[in-house]
């Protein structure tokens, strides 16, 4: 059901859609405009990581073996965002081979720029002109 109150209230204020993007990007150490513009820049390489990393192995892996969720808690929670980990568990599954595989394209170029869009530090996620031109999104791996 949806909540209009909620609706009537972003109509009239929505700034308050990015509150809790400033409040990360403050608990993440950005406390100027221009910092908070960086952060919030850095944070869309996050998501679209997080995406990256959906495409790479909710299609490649066995059926049901990994959704969006688990595999955002797998990469978040239980190896902290350590990639390197993240492949050795997914090695010793093989419902899980295919995608390991895809990102091992390249000498690991898939890894590589999972891990960079996916830097706990805001400030070292690449931009989105890097990610597109990093040598696995360019075609050179594929």
């Amino acid at each position: 059901m949806i909540n209009r109150s909620s609706y009537s209230e972003l109509e009239e204020d929505p700034r308050s859609l990015a509150d809790g993007l400033w409040r990360r990007a403050t608990a993440a150490g950005a406390f100027t405009r221009m910092e908070k513009r960086a952060f919030a820049i850095a944070d869309d390489i996050y998501e679209a990581g997080l995406l990256f990393a959906y495409m790479a192995f909710v299609p490649f892996c066995e059926a049901g073996a990994m959704d969006g969720l688990a595999l955002q808690r797998l990469l978040e929670n239980t190896f902290q965002l350590d990639l390197e980990a993240t492949r050795e568990y997914c090695m010793e599954d093989d419902r899980l081979a295919k995608a390991v595989e895809f990102l091992d394209l390249g000498d690991g170029a898939g890894w590589e720029l999972l891990q960079a869009m996916l830097n706990a530090d805001f400030r070292k996620r690449p931009i989105a002109q890097a990610v597109l031109n990093h040598r696995f999104m360019t075609g050179d791996v594929l």
